[in-house]
């Protein structure tokens, strides 16, 4: 009868830790939602002068899922852009990456076969593994999510001029 009583517990510590496993409990899907916040904008004079104006105004962003991406869709009275971006897990939090054209734009080569990195979590880190990868040393990216605090903040990059959104989920 203990053996039976001994075995009982075991089986039911053993499923709480396995229940209490954090790694399922990111899911890419946990972005998609409307985000609200503000948009700020560097702007330079044009005329000779080294002088920067900041401007920051209201915005909101959309975000929906479309298989492994997101369309990341900004607006506000004077901007309205649409983006679509790679997700990528990291610990906690989920970053991003251009896709397509954009992506050959900005780092002048193709996107590798990003399937052959899926179902290789375990320890590994998407997002380390996406830069391992996809970037050479000091390329630069724009954004992500911090999953704790609900936020997303990205940089469009639009015409020459940079976009800075920073919002929290609604």
């Amino acid at each position: 009868m203990k053996i039976i009583s001994k075995l009982l517990y075991l089986n039911f510590f053993l499923l709480l830790f396995i229940s209490c496993d954090k790694s399922d409990d990111l899911s890419l899907n946990d972005v998609a939602g409307t985000y609200e916040g503000t948009l700020s904008t560097n702007v330079s004079g044009k005329s000779n002068t080294n002088s920067v104006t900041e401007t920051t105004s209201p915005a909101t962003v959309e975000i929906t899922m479309n298989g492994n991406e997101i369309q990341v869709h900004c607006y506000n009275d004077n901007f309205d852009t649409t983006q679509t971006l790679d997700l990528f897990r990291d610990n906690e939090d989920i970053k991003v990456c251009l896709t397509g054209i954009d992506f050959e734009e900005m780092y002048g080569h193709m996107e590798g076969n990003r399937d052959m990195n899926e179902g290789m979590m375990g320890d590994a880190n998407e997002w380390m593994q996406h830069l391992s990868d996809e970037h050479k040393q000091g390329d630069e990216h724009f954004g992500g999510f911090d999953m704790s605090q609900n936020a997303f903040e990205y940089t469009f990059k639009v015409n020459g001029m940079d976009y800075h959104f920073e919002g929290y989920k609604q």
